[in-house]
């Protein structure tokens, strides 16, 4: 039986957001994942033997596209987001205030 797999683009998408995508879809799926230097190779192994492949694969491209992106938010809005929770904090008294 030949076992499908893909290839992602290291540019495109990070070993991280490859491993949160197969994660994201381990009810239904386990993969060996390889980092090469410019390519994750994901070889995908159903849970279930009479599952549509096609569909497996087409739904863990999407997952994986789906984590890149939330991967570029997190970074795009970190600071943002860390000037908030600072702020949120700031008002709890768990901490002394010089002032």
């Amino acid at each position: 039986m030949i076992e499908p797999a893909l290839s992602f683009d290291r540019s495109a998408a990070s070993l991280d957001a490859v491993q949160r995508a197969v994660y994201r879809l381990a009810d239904r799926l386990s993969c060996d994942i390889a980092a090469e230097d410019d390519a994750t190779e994901v070889v995908v192994h159903p849970v279930d033997p009479d599952a549509d492949i096609e569909a497996l694969l087409g739904d863990l491209r999407n997952e994986v596209l789906d984590q890149a992106l939330r991967e570029r938010v997190r970074a795009e809005t970190s600071d943002v987001r860390n000037l908030v929770l600072a702020l949120a904090f700031s008002k709890t008294g768990l901490a002394e205030s010089d002032v």
